[in-house]
């Protein structure tokens, strides 16, 4: 098994956004500036206050997997060769660029090592409170300590179960790891695991302290440990769901402690509020700017199977219905609600007609118009309410989840008629749900929505290998995932889809 230096993971100059706007280069431990700053507590409880925020970032950033899990999921389409949109959702399926090289290497760098930065700074935050004793205390004389340990926790929580999410393998480093040491890589089922231990204790902290964030460490509102709580059972739940590879994984899911940690999940939407400077969402923000990212054929015959799933050929115009505009039986009310028709699209024709759409989003029109301005929602009530029908689905709660269902956005926002108490309509409930109503929320829900159902097309990665630069720095031998043929790189239904949704 290759091993490596932790700090060699740094060996590539990486920022992230800290203290205000402020970009800080990643810490060098043996500088005595970063230790006398880290000797303060009110230094080391405002790179607290960034933690959230950071991570944040790195899962929204244009240079990241985002948009080409995206159009990878057949829930978005681009044909434009920016951000890997195209490359990764090329029919056939190729497999991945692992090469330092290549153009669109940033998609995946950037994120590896924007999460480990942030991972680097709250294991940093960890230490000082674990093993110095260091302790936080308000100008009134409150001891705000839990408030930063729980954000602490929750940030190596987010961090280690977003690389777990999207590698096959990563390297787990927490405040108790030895970085003089060699640390083995661990597969993304130990990284879930371990991330889901530190979402156990900011959830044990939340409940048994009372703590208001201050402003701006989360915004869009008032945080505090009820809401933080929440926020943390929410993303425990979903790491549960969503990190199977495949169908048979997501079966032998712990659906009972996926069951326990909805029940005590999101209350409300997790909207942080953009400001353009600090906050932006550059993935909802390019994924429905006009002339860029369009609405998949596949999820516009979801919500009005008049229309066809795929564009197959320049004739497709031809044969389209009239779009809808008003309520119809049997149609979603949202593909007019929140999408838009489309009279032409701008693609360009010899990258392939299968990229065509006639649709496009609409729900974050405003915060286009506003230059990044407005809120941009990540986790929502909808989606928690879809992780508890689930796991009530799987765990023979059939008439409790289809009440969910009937109560939830599929009737209240989409108008469709309430489903019976049979889990194979419950199942395809969910996962209309969670292509149309979370469609564009959290980075990387329809990919893993599709993963864990066996639907992504033949040839995609089902997650990415090690970044090719950590490869080359650590001396370790080039992989990658994808494929189809005999250029298919990794095994198929582990590291490859070898399902598909038109198969």
């Amino acid at each position: 098994m290759k091993t490596y230096k932790y700090l060699i993971l740094f060996s590539v100059v990486i920022s992230v956004l800290l203290a205000g706007c402020e970009s800080l280069e990643v810490k060098n431990e043996n500088d005595p500036d970063f230790k006398t700053a880290f000797s303060n507590p009110s230094d080391v409880k405002g790179v607290a206050g960034s933690l959230i925020n950071a991570w944040y970032q790195t899962t929204q950033e244009y240079d990241g997997p985002a948009l080409m899990l995206w159009t990878g999921s057949d829930a978005g389409t681009c044909s434009w060769g920016n951000a890997n949109m195209r490359w990764f959702s090329n029919e056939p399926r190729v497999a991945f660029d692992n090469t330092p090289a290549y153009t669109d290497a940033v998609v995946s760098e950037n994120y590896y090592a924007g999460l480990y930065s942030t991972l680097s700074y709250a294991n940093d935050v960890m230490s000082k409170i674990a093993k110095e004793g260091m302790v936080f205390t308000a100008d009134d004389g409150t001891d705000e300590t839990p408030l930063v340990e729980a954000i602490a926790r929750l940030s190596q929580g987010l961090t280690l179960g977003y690389l777990g999410l999207i590698y096959d393998k990563v390297f787990i480093v927490t405040e108790n790891t030895d970085i003089t040491q060699t640390i083995a890589t661990s597969p993304y089922k130990d990284v879930i695991d371990t991330a889901l231990l530190f979402l156990d204790e900011c959830i044990d902290i939340c409940e048994s302290s009372t703590f208001v964030l201050p402003s701006g460490w989360i915004t869009g509102g008032t945080y505090d440990q009820t809401k933080i709580g929440e926020l943390a059972n929410t993303v425990a739940a979903l790491l549960l769901s969503y990190s199977p590879r495949s169908k048979a994984e997501n079966d032998a899911v712990d659906w009972t402690r996926v069951l326990g940690y909805a029940n005590n999940g999101l209350t409300y939407d997790f909207t942080p509020e953009c400001d353009g400077i600090k906050w932006y969402s550059y993935f909802q923000y390019y994924s429905y700017w006009g002339g860029w990212g369009q609405t998949d054929m596949r999820l516009v015959n979801m919500m009005d199977s008049r229309f066809p799933s795929r564009w197959a050929d320049a004739d497709v115009w031809d044969v389209l219905p009239a779009p809808v505009t008003s309520h119809t039986d049997g149609i979603d009310d949202r593909i007019f609600t929140d999408f838009e028709f489309l009279d032409e699209c701008g693609f360009k024709t010899e990258r392939g007609y299968y990229h065509f759409s006639c649709y496009r989003g609409t729900r974050q029109d405003d915060y286009i118009a506003n230059e990044f301005v407005g809120p941009t929602p990540v986790f929502l009530k909808a989606e928690n309410d879809l992780l508890k029908a689930e796991a009530l689905l799987h765990t023979s709660g059939l008439v409790p989840a289809q009440t969910i269902i009937n109560n939830g956005t599929r009737v209240t926002r989409g108008g469709l008629a309430p489903i019976g108490a049979t889990a194979t309509e419950i199942e395809n409930a969910i996962f209309h749900e969670r292509n149309i109503e979370l469609h564009t929320t959290g980075m990387g829900v329809e990919f893993f929505t599709m993963r864990k159902a066996d639907k992504l097309q033949p040839g995609t990665p089902l997650h990415l290998p090690l970044p090719g630069q950590q490869l080359e720095v650590n001396v370790m031998d080039y992989y990658t995932f994808g494929g189809l043929g005999a250029g298919q790189k990794g095994e198929p239904g582990v590291d490859v889809s070898a399902g598909g949704w038109f198969k």
